[in-house]
């Protein structure tokens, strides 16, 4: 079978928006009706005032004194000789204080139309400039995009840029080599559970790369490819040391993705993410960068060295691909997240010239080569202390023995349950793979074993594991 190595692919994009603001005529407008109806309701009381002022002045002076007495022609002349003089002074009075307040308003009320046209003009001046300098700004990038039209009235608005045909081919076939993952698992009581991830198409004839936190003990693997055609799949082999398990569908033609180097990566060099997000948003694409390189962090127990970047990675994201952004070659796979209140932005990666070695192994073997080598498969269980308010563990019980192998030499049988390595208690099967590696091929270990309620120590020298080995 052929090695999976690592080629050349594609491109990158961006984009920008603006906003325009529409701003003088409407406020001018209003503002001199408001003044003119301010002035004409002052005109409308002056001379309402002034009229009921006089006539009232008029009709009741004397007219109480005038209706009980009989008057001489002579002296009603008289008196209204004396009147008619001292109401004409009023009158004319009241019409110079009308005069003179309506002067002095029609003096006010033009200095605020004249401010209020300056301003106007101010208004008006800024916004022409602000078009010309928007106008200018769009036909700038429209040549840039190969588009010089603009509407008469200069209002233009900026397209974002969008990837090119080579750009968009690159995310589309980086999109179509990856795939969601559904898995079922059967539990005890005949329940089933499930679970969803993400894998990589390596391959035209449908082996895939995932993590194997996504596939560890399951039953049933259901794979989705982008245009929504669903396949059954197999397990080939998985490597809990570094989370990348191979599983494989019957079919052919299929676009996969190429591994790049990781270790030319640079931090801030842009990347993006593909994966089934939540387990529901299938081929979900994001973008971002790396935030750094070799980041030491521990995964379900594991210490691992990724890539961290901000690209955004939901659950569900586990065993999807990171791609460059500049080729679209596969330089991670995804398989962690921080969560917590608070935390944006933190996702990582297993390197892809780690990933590389272990797939290849995988894909020929089964399995990885150059390990310590024990023999035996598990499944992990739980066991209870003593007493009501004892706490659970969870050890790896052995489901069977390889024959030859350095477990079946020493006199490890089917059914005991590991308990520690040289003293060290086991947590799982992955606390077993993790206490195997930190030994070296040949080294003499004492396994403790649960062998029928008792406890049981067997010395055991390690090998390394034979190419034909299915365990």
């Amino acid at each position: 079978m052929n090695n999976i190595g690592s080629e050349d692919y594609y491109g990158e994009n961006e984009q920008n928006d603006e906003t325009f603001n529409t701003c003088g005529t409407e406020n001018a407008g209003n503002t001199g009706t408001e003044e003119n109806s301010e002035y004409r309701a002052d005109e409308q009381y002056a001379g309402y005032s002034s009229a009921n002022y006089l006539g009232e002045q008029y009709l009741n002076s004397g007219s109480a004194r005038y209706v009980g007495e009989a008057p001489t022609p002579e002296k009603k002349q008289k008196r209204a000789s004396r009147r008619w003089p001292i109401a004409a002074t009023i009158c004319m009075c009241a019409l110079a204080l009308l005069f003179a307040a309506t002067a002095i308003y029609a003096g006010r009320l033009s200095n605020r139309v004249a401010a209020m046209e300056a301003k106007l003009a101010l208004s008006q001046g800024q916004t022409q400039q602000q078009t010309v300098s928007k106008s200018e700004n769009n036909t700038e990038n429209s040549a840039q995009n190969g588009n010089s039209s603009a509407p008469a009235d200069g209002i233009s608005y900026t397209h974002g840029t969008v990837p090119t045909g080579d750009e968009y081919s690159m995310i589309q076939n980086c999109m179509e080599s990856v795939v969601s993952i559904d898995i079922m698992t059967q539990s005890g009581y005949g329940s089933v559970t499930s679970g969803s991830g993400s894998g990589v198409i390596i391959s035209e004839d449908g082996y895939i790369v995932t993590c194997n936190h996504v596939v560890e003990d399951a039953d049933k693997i259901y794979v989705y490819l982008n245009d929504g055609t669903s396949y059954e799949a197999s397990l080939i082999g998985r490597d809990i040391l570094n989370d990348i398990a191979v599983i494989k569908i019957e079919a052919t033609n299929l676009t996969f993705a190429r591994f790049g180097d990781s270790d030319s990566l640079r931090v801030g060099e842009g990347v993006f993410a593909i994966g089934n997000a939540l387990g529901q948003l299938s081929n979900t694409y994001t973008e971002g960068c790396i935030s750094a390189l070799d980041r030491q962090i521990t995964v379900e127990g594991q210490d691992m060295t990724l890539l961290q970047t901000d690209a955004a990675v939901n659950h569900g994201n586990s065993g999807g691909g990171l791609f460059r952004a500049s080729d679209g070659t596969l330089i991670g796979i995804v398989n962690a997240k921080s969560d917590g209140s608070g935390i944006e932005g933190l996702g990582f990666a297993i390197p892809s010239v780690d990933a590389v070695r272990i797939v290849n192994d995988l894909m020929n073997y089964g399995f990885v080569t150059g390990r310590p080598y024990l023999g035996v498969a598990t499944r992990d269980i739980t066991l209870s202390g003593y007493g009501f308010f004892s706490s659970y563990y969870t050890y790896p019980k052995v489901t069977s023995v390889e024959s030859g192998s350095p477990a079946d030499i020493a006199g490890i049988k089917e059914g005991d349950i590991i308990l520690a390595i040289n003293g060290n208690s086991i947590s799982g099967a992955s606390g077993l793979v993790t206490e195997l590696n930190a030994c070296s091929i040949g080294d003499e270990i004492t396994v403790t074993v649960l062998r029928e309620r008792q406890n049981v120590d067997i010395t055991v020298t390690l090998g390394e594991r034979p190419v034909d080995s299915n365990q």
